[in-house]
């Protein structure tokens, strides 16, 4: 049976496909794998390429994102509006992304100040004018206290559909993961009302250790 965030997902994608793509190439699959969910990624996934450029299957991947709480960021984008400055509002999201994630996740302080010198989490770090963010492990002490090096990357994924599918080293085509990079580029085009591109750098899927996103702010 198909759950809460799958159903919210597929609709997301419905909807984003019928704005950025091409709703047939949606409609061709509906019907099948309703309840596997990878296997109905890759078709996805193969009939989207069929169609349409890789530039806008990635777009509608990344417009389908799980996003952070925009009353969250009012303070920052409040900032943003105030000075202009990319510069603050990131060092300002760094500090709401360290206030919730470390009691989250229940971080020590050493813990905390390890991940925010690898630049991972929302605020990432800046890298000329562009901001290169990685996330950061999504079962946090699982992941650290794992040597397995699938279980590992199981541990560090933060998507529910398509993790299991790295502890048996399945192939999966890492556009799919513009659907991470999505949460990055909500909270700045909310932040600065501006066109943001988001570049996958890194991905599990592609044999990395990490997942990490260039984000590029338009002028």
């Amino acid at each position: 049976m198909m759950n809460d965030f799958e159903r919210s997902w597929r609709i997301k994608i419905y909807q984003n496909t019928s704005k950025y793509g091409s709703r047939k190439a949606f409609d061709d699959i509906l019907p099948i794998f309703n309840n596997d969910y990878v296997d109905y990624s890759k078709e996805l996934i193969t009939t989207l390429k069929s169609d349409l450029t890789d530039d806008k299957v990635a777009t509608i991947f990344c417009k389908s994102s799980c996003h952070m709480p925009h009353s969250k960021l009012k303070e920052v984008k409040e900032l943003y509006h105030k000075t202009k400055s990319i510069h603050k509002a990131r060092v300002a999201l760094e500090q709401l992304f360290k206030n919730d994630i470390k009691k989250y996740k229940k971080m020590s302080d050493e813990q905390l100040d390890d991940v925010i010198s690898k630049g991972w989490g929302a605020a990432g770090i800046m890298q000329g004018d562009d901001i290169i963010a990685t996330k950061i492990p999504s079962m946090f002490h699982e992941y650290f206290a794992e040597t397995d090096t699938k279980k590992k990357k199981f541990y560090y994924c933060h998507c529910p559909r398509v993790r299991k599918e790295l502890l048996q080293n399945s192939e999966l085509d890492s556009i799919y993961c513009n659907c991470g990079g999505g949460f990055y580029q909500d909270i700045w085009e909310y932040i600065t009302n501006k066109e943001v591109k988001i570049d996958v750098q890194k991905n599990l899927f592609d044999g990395d250790d990490v997942c990490q996103f260039k984000i590029q702010i338009g002028s």
